[in-house]
């Protein structure tokens, strides 16, 4: 019904005459016809993606007498290539199953039965042990339960099943299930005809069917569309992360430009502009997911911004970039590209723009992306890739929207001066990006490489842009340029080679390799420690909170985060006066200590933010994505709190 009702609307579009209205016709009818394929796509994940673990409850004998013994029971199902925890699993970081039934009156329940775990073989990735002791395929707990004589005729059995769902590979955050049955209960002796019956809120009639609960992605029965929905805004709030806020101007910049000239070119940028987002998010789906399938491993989300060699090829485009911002040079696209181009249109430019803003979001999650990367990377690698396409569709959106509607920024003046100034400070602030992505490489060796390589570039970029000028004849240009770039590739691999041996020789930082820490060791006071497991099992055995910031030094997000929130007075206050132990999980490069806790909690990206107890040691509170102040606050003291 959907479908049709758009193909009708865009039947209607074509109806209309003139050359901008039909512009907004063709830009309206690309947009339903990709959130029509995006909707059945959708459809047909929530139709084949089943839930991970469903539960019921049941009783025996049925119906229940009253001054009579009976046993609740709590059955679950754990869907195929899925296991949850046992009762007594061997990594304390993996929790437990545990069903917890819930006072009733008249009512009293003796001690739950579970039943016994299946030992499988564990990837290094969630435990050092090598083995799990889990629950797999149909699964039944079992609660004894005695009633009194003088039991009400009609009650209410509510139990909270905890369970941790993984696979081969990673876990899902716990979830808890709340189940709910509602029994009828006679007096001993009499014979009763209807049985018990299954509800999630409020009575049902005696014979209505067992409800089913199920954890999907680690909440209790979270819907494919909520996550679709997650998804999208989590895409549209990625354009104003720390990450990203340096290339957005420029787009914006360009748009104000286009809102006084021709519109219909300025909705074709915007469209180009949003097409470079999403093809670059849908290259990063499809390649997260083929390295699933062919590893069986769990990607962590920015995870290839450990690469050196990558970061520095990042910092490296952002330099030239930068430069052509400044306008030092500018790309000139080939001919057949040209012909699919008005001349002086630069749509290329403007999906370069799209691309580039991409790549510098990936380092970072956002509010809602959290929780559907936890979910999508444990998915078949289709619904990887779908949800990836669907972050940059939200990306894209505010400015498609900006494109189809250039009268909301025709309040801006004209290019002029100030435009030129505005664009030269961005690229300044460009540059800066790529001098930051460069501090953030691991050592000296390839800082230097970088700062050698960056002249290289920009070396390249002057001769590119200033030594063939218009007037320069086409087989002129393409020596000067190709000579260029053919001898900055042969330094650039000279400077690579001078600089290999102390990046060989370099010894990671002490906080990349676990120490070894006794339970005496004395705690820091309200400083930040390297991570290791030992020290996080040394400060819980000594009666102290934990507090484990999961961070990188190339994930602009996190340190916002801890400069702002975690580094506040109030917070540091709250922790030195609840003798909390801080730890600085650095993934800066691969640390597998630290990435492996980080699976065990159900965590996909950075930040990521988990504070233990001594009260409840491995069941800490966790904080994703962006959060405040007062979030933080409030889980220091539930953790302060003995209890």
């Amino acid at each position: 019904m959907r479908c049709v009702m758009f193909q009708r609307l865009i039947f209607a579009g074509r109806r209309h005459r003139g050359g901008l209205v039909r512009q907004r016709a063709f830009l309206v009818r690309g947009l339903l016809m990709i959130w029509c394929c995006l909707a059945l796509a959708v459809g047909s994940a929530q139709a084949q993606v089943s839930s991970v673990v469903h539960a019921t409850l049941a009783t025996r004998p049925t119906p229940l007498r009253a001054g009579e013994s009976a046993v609740l029971y709590v059955r679950i199902h754990v869907a195929p290539g899925y296991h949850i925890q046992s009762a007594h699993p061997y990594d304390h970081f993996l929790v437990a199953t545990r069903a917890v039934p819930l006072p009733v009156p008249g009512i009293s329940f003796g001690p739950v039965r579970y039943p016994k775990g299946k030992d499988i073989p564990a990837s290094t990735a969630i435990t050092a042990l090598g083995k799990l002791s889990v629950y797999e395929g149909a699964v039944k707990i079992k609660i004894p339960l005695r009633l009194a004589a003088n039991v009400q005729t009609r009650q209410s059995l509510r139990v909270h099943l905890i369970t941790q769902a993984c696979d081969a590979n990673a876990c899902f955050m716990p979830a808890t299930l709340r189940l709910h049955l509602v029994v009828h209960i006679v007096s001993a002796g009499h014979k009763a005809t209807r049985a018990a019956g299954a509800t999630t809120a409020g009575a049902l009639p005696a014979g209505h069917p067992p409800a089913t609960y199920s954890v999907l992605g680690g909440k209790s029965h979270t819907a494919v569309w909520l996550l679709v929905v997650f998804a999208l805004l989590g895409g549209m709030i990625l354009n104003v992360m720390p990450c990203v806020l340096p290339v957005i101007p420029l787009k914006v910049l360009s748009l104000m430009n286009q809102a006084h000239g021709d519109k219909r070119i300025a909705m074709r940028h915007g469209l180009f502009f949003g097409l470079g987002m999403v093809s670059l998010f849908v290259v990063l789906g499809g390649v997260i997911g083929l390295y699933q399938w062919a590893t069986g491993g769990t990607f962590l989300y920015g995870s290839q911004f450990q690469n050196p060699v990558f970061m520095l090829a990042i910092g490296l485009v952002l330099v030239a970039f930068g430069l052509s911002t400044l306008g030092l040079w500018t790309i000139q696209p080939p001919a057949s590209v040209n012909r699919l181009q008005a001349p002086g249109t630069g749509y290329v430019a403007s999906f370069s723009t799209g691309l580039l803003a991409t790549i510098l979001a990936t380092p970072c999650s956002a509010p809602f992306l959290g929780s559907v990367l936890a979910w999508a990377l444990l998915q078949p690698s289709w619904v990887v890739v779908l949800f990836f396409a669907l972050i940059g569709v939200g990306m894209a959106a505010p400015y498609v929207v900006l494109a189809a509607m250039p009268d909301w920024i025709a309040w801006v003046p004209r290019a002029g001066r100030w435009s030129d100034i505005l664009k030269n400070t961005l690229g300044f602030v460009i540059l800066a990006v790529a001098v930051f992505i460069f501090s953030s490489l691991p050592g000296r060796g390839e800082i230097l490489a970088a700062i050698n390589l960056s002249l290289l570039v920009g070396v390249v970029c002057w001769v590119w842009g200033q030594m063939v000028t218009s007037n320069t004849p086409p087989d002129r240009a393409v020596a000067i340029r190709g000579g260029a770039v053919g001898l900055a590739l042969l330094l650039g691999i000279a400077v690579w080679h001078w600089y290999a041996p102390a990046v060989k020789a370099r010894k990671l930082p002490a906080g990349l390799v676990p120490g070894r820490f006794s339970d005496d060791q004395p705690i820091a006071a309200n400083r930040w420690e390297n991570f290791s497991n030992e020290r996080l099992h040394a400060a819980l055995h000594a009666d102290h909170p934990v507090m484990v910031d999961f961070t990188a030094s190339w994930c602009i997000n996190c340190r916002a985060v801890k400069a702002f929130v975690l580094d506040s007075p109030a917070v540091r206050r709250a922790a030195a006066h609840a003798g909390m132990v801080l730890l600085s999980a650095d993934l800066t490069q691969a640390n597998p200590p630290a990435q492996s806790l980080l699976l065990k909690l159900g965590g996909r990206s950075i930040p990521f933010l988990a504070i233990f107890s001594p009260a409840l040691p491995y069941h800490p509170r966790i904080l994703r994505d962006l959060y405040t102040i007062d979030d933080v606050l409030k889980a220091v003291h539930a953790a302060a709190d003995k209890k």
